[in-house]
């Protein structure tokens, strides 16, 4: 009878580990949204846009990796944002 839990358990693990979001989805929504409210082209709408995908990755728990000197305030790669 043990059996069909830790199965159960198993598909209910691989379930809830494909539905977790990763940063590449999460900075694409991002830059979907913010793109779409903001498409200017001056410094100041792309310095808007960019402080605008900050806040977003950080509302979804995202912060800028520190140890990567690459990685500015609204870096559009995936590798420079950590959970």
């Amino acid at each position: 009878m043990r059996r069909p839990v830790s199965i159960f358990a198993a598909l209910c693990a691989l379930a809830a580990g494909a539905c977790a979001r990763n940063p590449d989805a999460d900075l694409w929504d991002c830059q979907f949204a913010v793109q779409k409210d903001n498409a200017g082209r001056s410094a100041t709408d792309i310095a808007e846009r960019e402080q605008s995908i900050a806040a977003c990755m950080s509302e979804r728990g995202y912060h800028l990796d520190p140890r990567n000197s690459a990685c500015t305030t609204g870096s559009a790669t995936p590798q420079c944002y950590q959970k």
